[in-house]
């Protein structure tokens, strides 16, 4: 079983509805972000908007290539600025970076997955904290990012343990990123927008086991973990 991500224009966000209630997919889920790329790149794309829709489903492992084909033919993920899609495996916390306070992210386990090429790096900063991250990711080489709010939950116990006030309202950015610049880019985002710093962010990576729609990404049926 896989989880899977399609990040597409806002513009689509109905096309996107359609298509995951026509694949009967069990489990699913949407919600709204925005890009962050500036006015220049999106007119280099072709995008006139930066709202996003984010798609969550779980898939299982022998429909992640039919899903893709589908995607690519509905959406055109194949061409440049029409949007992502790729699959993060549900065991895949065995080999997530993670990093919290500033030091060098370091990977607890193995995921057992040599293969890997792409890294999902998910930062949680207090609200406003987002342009500093997307600074901080592009300075690292990072080619773009996909903004969601949230809230925190922490209660008077939480914040006395870390010594911190807890901000409820949170950003949360998505960045796919090589697996070779993984730790630069977390690094730079930690010095940035740590959590000692104003806006208190964490940030830790998951492996993508197959991407569509990513510069040089291929996805073929061997690069997809059973």
């Amino acid at each position: 079983m896989k989880a899977m991500f399609l990040i597409a224009d806002y513009r689509r966000a109905q096309d996107v509805q359609n298509i995951l209630s026509a694949e009967s997919l069990p489990c699913r889920f949407l919600l709204h972000g925005h890009g962050s790329a500036d006015s220049a790149m999106l007119d280099y794309l072709g995008l006139g908007d930066n709202k996003k829709v984010i798609a969550a489903v779980f898939v299982p492992n022998g429909r992640v290539m039919e899903l893709y084909d589908v995607f690519n033919k509905k959406l055109r993920l194949s061409e440049a600025g029409t949007g992502i899609a790729f699959t993060v495996p549900l065991n895949g916390a065995s080999g997530t970076a993670f990093a919290i306070n500033g030091t060098k992210p370091e990977t607890e386990g193995e995921s057992g997955m040599s293969e890997v090429k792409y890294e999902l790096i998910i930062t949680i900063v207090n609200r406003g904290g987002f342009e500093a991250v997307k600074e901080a990711s592009k300075a690292a080489g990072a080619r773009g990012g996909t903004l969601l709010h949230g809230l925190g939950l922490g209660g008077e116990e939480a914040a006395k343990f870390l010594g911190i006030s807890i901000q409820p309202e949170k950003d949360v950015v998505l960045i796919v990123v090589s697996k070779e610049d993984r730790e630069r880019v977390m690094q730079n985002i930690l010095d940035a927008a740590g959590i000692l710093t104003e806006n208190r962010g964490i940030c830790f990576s998951l492996p993508v086991d197959s991407a569509l729609g990513l510069a040089g990404s291929s996805v073929r049926i061997e690069d997809i973990v059973k």
